[in-house]
């Protein structure tokens, strides 16, 4: 118990404020009404998973001996690097005349004489007054949240898969190894290609190392204090779009989502199951985190097709290209994060990807949205590329 007390600042630092951080640095993308804490933490999150990615495959393909650990340096240095730049960024913004250029929520925007003429314009995000009931719905909402974390810890599950997924990230906190022991025998053995990209596991032991938890108690007992509340943000993001401008059913949205969450047990191979009992796995985080990003992301695209302005009046010349390309960029590192849980997510959510394209196609007919879809799963094609080559 002391160990995790006293690991606490060092979970705190690489899991909320290092990505944060990276955030405001990448956040220069979104546009003004989608520059929110929420969304700012989601972006962040997202490069900073998908800068642990590059680098573990890097040491684990490429360094013999003492690759964790060579991996956990280089990944330190470059998203300490990354934060930095973030925090100077952020003060450089604060002291000059863009001080609302990060908010909330989209309700604390304060609109400019642009923003109230632009066509594009969503009132929704501007200046949302919550009556009591929505206040009182959010409590009921976060009262239930709190439950599902409370009970995910007091009530861990342990399964078949813990004795391979989080041996892996054990062996790579002790051993310093990246997938080259067999968790089930001990022996050493060539890379693992089978499991070896799906780099979620190592970054559970980079977390166990830097706070020094064993990874066992990192997995069963701090990722779903830190994942569940980063599913449940997601889906408020995707609530903010379905509601537009009645902001105040976004709570209930939410106490629906966390109901059929907590009561999807009616399998052991449903998302929710998954979701509250496995919440540490590489295939838990597709189904119950990229996926909703996958989907947030399209409805935020149909969202800003749906007001488009009409020709004779335009936007300021650096705002338009934010509102086409910055969901595509996003979407570039969800397929990111998608490899590193799991390689099924790779197959899977090229598909998604592919099928919401197409609807978004038929619906916009622009074709630069082809364009879009193929940047967006070049890290896909990467990934089974490095796949196949190291099976071969």
């Amino acid at each position: 118990m002391l160990q995790v007390l006293a690991g606490i600042p060092s979970l705190i630092l690489w899991m909320l404020i290092v990505p944060f951080c990276v955030g405001l640095l990448a956040n220069f993308i979104l546009p003004r009404s989608r520059r929110t804490l929420g969304i700012t933490f989601i972006l962040g999150y997202l490069v900073y998973m998908g800068v642990f990615e590059i680098v573990a495959i890097i040491c684990m393909t490429r360094i013999t001996y003492s690759a964790f650990t060579y991996c956990c340096r280089i990944f330190m240095v470059c998203v300490l690097v990354l934060a930095v730049a973030g925090i100077v960024r952020s003060v450089l913004k604060l002291k000059g005349s863009e001080k609302n250029y990060l908010t909330l929520f989209p309700g604390e925007a304060h609109a400019d004489v642009y923003d109230l003429m632009s066509p594009r314009s969503n009132p929704g995000f501007y200046k949302v007054d919550y009556p009591k009931e929505s206040i009182i719905y959010w409590g009921i909402f976060f009262v239930i949240l709190a439950f599902q974390m409370v009970m995910s810890v007091v009530m861990a599950s342990f399964d078949g898969d813990d004795a391979f997924y989080v041996v892996e990230s054990l062996l790579a906190q002790q051993a310093d190894v990246m997938n080259t022991i067999l968790p089930y025998t001990g022996t050493s053995t060539y890379l693992d290609i089978r499991h070896a990209l799906a780099v979620i596991t190592m970054w559970i032991a980079f977390v166990a190392r830097e706070s020094g938890i064993h990874a066992t108690v990192v997995s069963h007992t701090i990722m779903p204090l830190f994942f569940i509340p980063l599913v449940y943000l997601v889906y408020v993001e995707i609530g903010r779009v379905l509601f537009r401008a009645r902001q105040q059913i976004i709570p209930v949205f939410m106490i629906i989502v966390a109901f059929l969450l907590m009561f999807g047990n009616v399998s052991i191979y449903t998302p929710a199951t998954f979701f509250l009992m496995r919440t540490w796995q590489g295939k838990a985080l597709v189904s119950n985190l990229v996926f909703p990003l996958i989907f947030w992301i399209f409805l935020w695209m149909f969202e800003e097709a749906g007001s488009s302005p009409p020709p004779n009046r335009r936007e300021k010349e650096w705002e338009q290209p934010r509102r086409e390309w910055c969901p595509w960029i996003e979407l570039f590192f969800v397929n990111m994060l998608s490899g590193m849980c799991s390689s099924l997510g790779v197959i899977f959510g090229s598909g998604l990807i592919a099928l919401l394209t197409l609807v978004l196609l038929i619906y916009t007919r622009k074709i630069k949205v082809i364009l879009g879809a193929i940047l967006c799963i070049v890290p896909n094609i990467v990934y089974l590329m490095i796949y196949f080559s190291l099976i071969g």
